[in-house]
């Protein structure tokens, strides 16, 4: 169930997959999320979203590895990661961008000049 080789170990907070929230959410660390957003997430840490996830709103993070469904603009200030799985609906904005083979993107892309951090 848990994607270990595309996440880190300190995971703060978990979205588990029969969780839907409806409003914006705000996360001080990482994010794990298996289930369904509907409003925009500002996290201050690294957003993993696994295969069968849905986000309908704007995404703000430090880093972000997506495999699942976002409907809105991706905003990272390091890394961007579109896995074979993904599906972004909207802008792409970070410093590294990595689109895996199978990965769908419908938006604009722009890559930033400074990264403040990136998790390798």
């Amino acid at each position: 169930m848990f994607q270990s080789k595309k996440i880190n170990n300190s995971i703060s907070s978990l979205l588990g997959p029969e969780l839907k929230i409806e409003g914006n959410i705000s996360v001080n660390g990482d994010l794990l999320i298996y289930g369904e957003v509907n409003g925009s997430i500002n996290c201050k840490g690294t957003i993993n979203s696994s295969q069968g996830s849905v986000v309908k709103g704007n995404i703000h993070a430090e880093n972000a590895s997506v495999n699942g469904e976002i409907e809105g603009d991706l905003e990272v200030e390091g890394k961007a990661l579109l896995g074979k799985g993904s599906h972004l609906k909207g802008n792409l904005q970070a410093a590294i961008i990595t689109i895996e083979e199978g990965a769908k993107f419908d938006g604009m892309c722009q890559m930033l000049q400074n990264s403040k951090k990136v998790k390798k």
